[in-house]
């Protein structure tokens, strides 16, 4: 007996929860500053999300407000493009044309501008590299040159010591 008397309970808690949730599902169906979302529902219902979302369809039925809701918000912007005049349409067109174009103009400004300094700095860069690599082989050369230098005061020295040395 205990056991039925749960069930009947069980059951009013469940139907009365049903209610809640069909009356929260409308209101937030009837006011758009409501998100139709499963957190929102439990602020107004006072009941569990987990709850809702194992009954499942409340989730369903707050996707369909959702969708309803963008469809909505794209048949306004259809609306609010067929008050306008097509003349008008266009002419926002061609002013949007104009800021891209001025946009990548600038750009291209910007580019050709990057692009000469840079150019203007490889010219620097090599001709300094060739000044550079000119005075490394003058002191190559210079370096060779004292080489050749050195050899011939040693053969010298060699001679004089060679010399020396028979006289005594």
């Amino acid at each position: 007996m205990t056991g039925q008397a749960f069930d009947v309970k069980n059951q009013l808690d469940f139907d009365k929860n049903t209610e809640l949730l069909a009356r929260g599902i409308m209101q937030i169906s009837a006011d758009v500053s409501l998100k139709p979302t499963a957190a929102e529902l439990s602020r107004i219902t006072g009941i569990h999300r987990n709850t809702i979302r194992q009954r499942r369809w409340p989730l369903e039925r707050l996707e369909a407000i959702k969708e309803n809701r963008r469809m909505e918000v794209l048949a306004h912007k259809v609306r609010a493009e067929k008050k306008q005049d097509p003349k008008a349409i266009l002419m926002q067109r061609l002013e949007k044309s104009r800021l891209e174009v001025l946009y990548w103009f600038n750009r291209h400004q910007e580019t050709e501008s990057s692009w000469a300094s840079l150019d203007k700095r490889l010219n620097t860069v090599l001709e300094s590299r060739d000044y550079y690599v000119q005075i490394v082989d003058d002191l190559r050369l210079k370096i060779k040159l004292q080489d050749t230098e050195i050899q011939k005061l040693r053969d010298a020295l060699h001679l004089v010591s060679a010399n020396l040395e028979e006289w005594k």
